[in-house]
C-alpha cells in the first residue's frame, strides 16, 4: 500500500510579495480595493515545482537530491502540509512527524518539555503517551539540563537535537527529514543515522533529503534527483547519486572554462592588489591539457601583476576533489622566486599525484612572505583525472603498486 501518492504537483511562488504580518496582508487588501490591480505577468512566479510525481511504499526510504533550489525543500513542505500545491494532488497515510525546518513548530517562549508536549499534541499523541515517552525524548536530545528552559535560549544545534528527537520517538508511520541533520556535531549526526536505521528496520517510511551522498547511498532504497522543480532521474541509489555526481563535475567545469580569469582578491582599502593575467595547466609534453592519466604529473605555470612589488613572493596551491575533499596544499620554498617585482610568473610541476580518478580544482594563491599578505587568489581552475570514477568509495588516493610473485616452498 502505498503511504504518499504524489501526482501531477506543481507549486508556484508570487515574485516581490512579501506579507509578513496580518497588518501588510489587511493593507494590500485595502489597496487593491481602491487601486487597479495590475496582472502579473509569468516572470512574476516563479516555478518551485513543475508536474511532479511520485509514490511511495509503506516501509520505504526514498532520498531526495538536487543542488540548492531545485525544490526539495518544497516538497517535502507540501508533504507535511506547510503549504498548498498551485495544481496537482497529494495524498498522505498515517501519523506523519515531519523535521524539514529548524525550530519549526517550537514555541520560542515555552520550554523544551513544554514544547515536546505541543509538538506530541500536533502529531495526535494524547499526554499519557507523549509523558510515557517524555524521558526517552529527553536523553536522546542530551538536554536533561536544559529542558525545563525556554527554548528562545537554545543554540541552533539544541533546537535540532530536540525536534529530532520528538520526530523520532513518537512512533509515526510516516518521517520527513530535510538537511537540518547536518545542524547537530558529528556524534549527533551518528546518533541520529543510527536512529533513522532503526526506525527504517521497525517498518517506517522516510522521506529523506541531504546533500551528504554517502548517507544517502548507505540509507537510501531509491532516489529522485531534482533540477530547477522537475524530477531527472529516478532510480537506485547508487545509480541516481552517480549521475547527479556527473551533472555536478560537468557544471564545475563548465564554469571554470566559461570564468577564464577567475576574480581579484582586494585587501585593506578596497585596492586590487595584483591580478592573475595567465593561468594553464600542462602535461609532460608540454601540451595545455584539463585531462591527465593518474600516474603522470600536470605542470601549473601562472603569470601575475601586481600594482607594487611584491617583497618575497610566495605561492601556494590547493587541490580540491570535485565533492569538495581537501586533497594537497603545495608551497613554493623560501628560497624560489625571492626577488621583488610588479610583473611575475612561476612554474611548478606537480604529481603524479596518485589520486583516484575525479574531477579536481585548484586555488592559486600568491602572498608576500614578509607580511603575510594576501595579494591574489584564483579558485576556477578545473581538471580531470582519467579512469572510472568511484565516488569515494575506492578511497582518496591510488598509490601505485607493483606485484611481485612469491615461490611458496614445500615443507
Amino acid at each position: 500500500m502505498s503511504v504518499i501518492d504524489f501526482e501531477n504537483v506543481s507549486k508556484a511562488y508570487r515574485l516581490g510579495v512579501n506579507r509578513t504580518s496580518l497588518r501588510e496582508a489587511i493593507s494590500q487588501t485595502s489597496h487593491n480595493l481602491f487601486h487597479r490591480k495590475d496582472i502579473p505577468s509569468k516572470d512574476a512566479y516563479f516555478w518551485a515545482l513543475k508536474n511532479v510525481s511520485f509514490h511511495v511504499e509503506e516501509g520505504e526510504i526514498l532520498g531526495i537530491i538536487g543542488n540548492n533550489g531545485a525544490g526539495k525543500s518544497t516538497t517535502l513542505k507540501l508533504l507535511s502540509k506547510v503549504t498548498l500545491p498551485t495544481s496537482g494532488h497529494i495524498v498522505t497515510r498515517g501519523r506523519m512527524a515531519a523535521l524539514i525546518e529548524l525550530g519549526a513548530g517550537f514555541h520560542p517562549d515555552l520550554t523544551g518539555r513544554e514544547n515536546v508536549y505541543l509538538n506530541g499534541t500536533i502529531l495526535g499523541l494524547k499526554r499519557d503517551e507523549i509523558a510515557i515517552s517524555m524521558s526517552d525524548i529527553i536523553e536522546f536530545a542530551g538536554l536533561e539540563r536544559f529542558i525545563d528552559t525556554p527554548v528562545k535560549r537554545y543554540s541552533s544545534g539544541m533546537y535540532v537535537r530536540l525536534a529530532f528527537s520528538i520526530a523520532a520517538h513518537v512512533k509515526a508511520e510516516l518521517l520527513l527529514i530535510d538537511e537540518v541533520l547536518s545542524v547537530g556535531d558529528i556524534s549527533f549526526q551518528v546518533k541520529s543515522v543510527a536512529k533513522m536505521n532503526e526506525l527504517r528496520d521497525s517498518g517506517a517510511t522516510i522521506v529523506f533529503i541531504s546533500h551528504n551522498l554517502l548517507n544517502v547511498t548507505n540509507f537510501c532504497e531509491r532516489v529522485l534527483l531534482l533540477q530547477k522543480g522537475e524530477i531527472i532521474e529516478e532510480g537506485g541509489a547508487d545509480d541516481v547519486v552517480q549521475r547527479y555526481r556527473d551533472l555536478e563535475r560537468e557544471a564545475a567545469l563548465k564554469a571554470a572554462v566559461e570564468d577564464k580569469f577567475g576574480k581579484e582578491v582586494e585587501h585593506s582599502g578596497g585596492v586590487k592588489s595584483a591580478a592573475i593575467t595567465n593561468l594553464e595547466l600542462l602535461n609532460p609534453r608540454n601540451e595545455p591539457t584539463s585531462e591527465f592519466e593518474v600516474d603522470e604529473p600536470l605542470v601549473i605555470r601562472c603569470e601575475y601583476y601586481a600594482n607594487n612589488p611584491i617583497e618575497e613572493p610566495g605561492y601556494a596551491i590547493r587541490i580540491w576533489r570535485a565533492d569538495g575533499l581537501h586533497c594537497a596544499t603545495i608551497v613554493s620554498p623560501r628560497d624560489y622566486s625571492m626577488n621583488a617585482h610588479k610583473e611575475g610568473k612561476f612554474e611548478v610541476s606537480i604529481g603524479p599525484l596518485f589520486l583516484q580518478p575525479d574531477f579536481y580544482s585548484l586555488n592559486v594563491f600568491i602572498f608576500d612572505r614578509t607580511t603575510d599578505l594576501l595579494h591574489v587568489s584564483r579558485s576556477n581552475v578545473t581538471f580531470q583525472l582519467k579512469g572510472i570514477v568511484r565516488d569515494g568509495k575506492a578511497g582518496v588516493v591510488a598509490p601505485k603498486a607493483d606485484w611481485h610473485e612469491v615461490t611458496l616452498q614445500a615443507e
